[in-house]
């Protein structure tokens, strides 16, 4: 009995698989932000700033989830779920300088 659910466990989907962040970043961030970060061919935001990287997880969560609020960026919910979101959050901390 425990071994069958063990191996229904390791069988199962996890939620990180489904909400890779780096593979989220890649799709639907870099294309603008620049694969590592840095501001990309419009020169945005640089997400491995200490300014950006000093922000709150919420915050970041907020800024990707509603946009920016000088709207250069558009919101992502409804568009992301929020584990799609937060995974992105989490990828958007690797990138540090």
């Amino acid at each position: 009995m425990v071994r069958a659910l063990l191996l229904l466990a390791l069988l199962a989907p996890t939620p990180s698989r489904a909400a890779d962040g780096a593979e989220i970043y890649r799709r639907r961030c870099a294309g603008c932000h620049g694969a590592d970060g840095g501001g990309g061919p419009r020169k945005l935001k640089d997400l491995a700033s200490p300014e950006v990287q000093g922000k709150g997880d919420q915050e970041l969560f907020d800024a990707v989830a509603r946009g920016t609020p000088d709207r250069k960026m558009a919101g992502f919910r409804g568009r992301l779920a929020d584990a799609e979101i937060k995974a992105a959050v989490e990828h958007l901390r690797t990138l540090k300088r």
